[in-house]
């Protein structure tokens, strides 16, 4: 017996929030804007940082951020652990 296919994956991920919001809605889950907003802060961050060797000035001004708020930021995120 063959497994049921997978759904199609969304091609961009506004598409693939849209859709992961909509699972997380349907069990029944709220305060989204808080956990989500963080998971895509840190995304942002952390991929900047890779881009730039670690280098926050240089990653602060790919995100358009200055370096107080991405150093603020990385200490809440837990970034720089």
């Amino acid at each position: 017996m063959a497994k049921p296919a997978a759904p199609p994956l969304p091609s961009d991920w506004v598409a693939a929030l849209e859709l992961d919001v909509e699972r997380r809605f349907s069990r029944g889950e709220s305060g989204l804007m808080e956990a989500l907003g963080r998971q895509f802060e840190r995304a942002l961050i952390a991929k900047a940082l890779e881009r730039t060797g670690g280098r926050r000035i240089e990653a602060a001004s790919l995100l358009g951020m200055g370096r107080n708020t991405i150093t603020r930021k990385i200490q809440e995120l837990g970034l720089d652990e």
